[in-house]
């Protein structure tokens, strides 16, 4: 009950981050918005590319937008990084709260905010351009997709914790924290779809987590990939999410000992 009151908790305090709420949804649009000029420009002279019209290319970008908007983990590692540069992780080992478990709590909490504005950013690019968007509703495909999203949560928060953790032996995280996202969101699928790439390069993808917390579900929504990809998508991920979260627990057991925290 402690872990849904921090994820409640969370919920309510992005009421105080309205700029930066209304700036997130506004950087969704803006992803569709590039894809629209962008592919617009690809696809003058030609009706299809890598098996995708225009109008599901524009209907993969509004998807996978929205499923990363939702995704608020990133700011895990940065909190941890910056607690422990400034001792103030030391509550987190003092207080009988498991740090991993509280962080995901806050990541749930704030991801359930920013999912209102990001569909609301969502249904407006539709509607801006005009997008055909073509969601594939069945009763199996659905839950796929949302537990792809929901494993991914916990996979990344994890990572980000894992991440966040090494501030306890090298303090300055700051170089690593700016390169990987862009590194990950390429993986995820965020930047373009990753059927073009060539095939043998996706087939070795499909065995990352990455893959398919966005590219997977957003293919899955438009039609473009069948349902057994989305149950491998599933394995894949929750094979993950065990080994990252009792990796991240050991490092956790290990580095925390290096910590001179206030009060420790």
């Amino acid at each position: 009950m402690k872990y849904i009151a921090v994820a409640k908790i969370l919920f309510k305090a992005q009421l105080a981050y309205r700029f930066d709420v209304i700036m997130t949804a506004l950087g969704m649009i803006w992803r569709v918005v590039f894809a629209w000029i962008l592919w617009g420009a690809i696809f003058t002279g030609t009706g299809e590319i890598g098996g995708f019209s225009f109008q599901a290319m524009l209907s993969y970008y509004v998807i996978s937008s929205f499923l990363a908007t939702m995704d608020m983990s990133e700011g895990t590692v940065r909190e941890i990084s910056g607690r422990i540069r400034e001792g103030t992780f030391s509550k987190f080992m003092v207080i009988p709260s498991n740090p991993q478990l509280h962080f995901l709590s806050q990541t749930l909490g704030a991801s359930a905010y920013y999912g209102i504005f990001a569909a609301l950013a969502a249904a407006v690019s539709v509607l801006i351009f005009n997008i055909d968007l073509t969601i594939a509703i069945d009763p199996v495909v659905i839950p796929v997709a949302v537990a792809l999203f929901l494993l991914g949560v916990l996979f990344m928060n994890s990572y980000q914790f894992f991440f966040g953790l090494w501030a306890f032996k090298f303090q300055d995280m700051t170089f690593a924290i700016h390169l990987l996202p862009n590194i990950i969101s390429f993986f995820k699928g965020e930047l373009v779809p990753l059927s073009l790439l060539p095939d043998a390069f996706v087939k070795l993808l499909r065995f990352s987590p990455f893959t398919h917390m966005v590219y997977t579900p957003a293919m899955l929504l438009i039609g473009r990939l069948d349902i057994y990809d989305g149950l491998f998508g599933v394995v894949v991920l929750a094979a993950w999410v065990f080994a990252m979260m009792a990796v991240s627990q050991f490092t956790y057991g290990k580095l925390r000992r290096k910590y001179e925290g206030v009060g420790i």
